[in-house]
């Protein structure tokens, strides 16, 4: 019973702990947790993204956060930039790809998924 004099049960699905759990693993990290290097086959996957890029402007006046349409490309251009990744790693990359992510670092992190994952044709 408890002190209102209401019968109570022991709820069985209450968890019995002794306290906070101790160790290495007791908690989340403190503080901000460092972006792991960028890997080789991204980079160099940013760099064969950023070579599409120059080859169909025409020009690498751009950085790898620089949008596209800013760098001076549009629809038709954007078309051929997928082309040619189409052709140098032989997966399917659909034109919305592209739109999604304007950047040559995005571009080239959603490529890599794709490419990833994707069968080749």
């Amino acid at each position: 019973m408890s002190d209102d004099g209401v019968k109570t049960r022991p709820d069985p699905y209450a968890a019995q702990f002794s306290g906070p759990p101790s160790g290495r693993h007791s908690g989340p990290p403190s503080g901000p947790v460092p972006e792991p290097p960028a890997t080789p086959s991204a980079r160099a996957m940013e760099d064969q993204v950023r070579a599409a890029w120059t080859e169909v402007l025409g020009h690498d006046d751009f950085d790898d956060d620089t949008p596209f349409v800013e760098a001076g490309g549009h629809s038709l251009k954007a078309t051929q930039v997928l082309m040619r990744l189409r052709r140098q790693l032989g997966v399917r990359l659909p034109n919305r790809l592209f739109f999604d992510h304007p950047t040559v670092r995005e571009l080239a992190v959603a490529v890599a998924r794709v490419a990833a994952t994707s069968p080749r044709v």
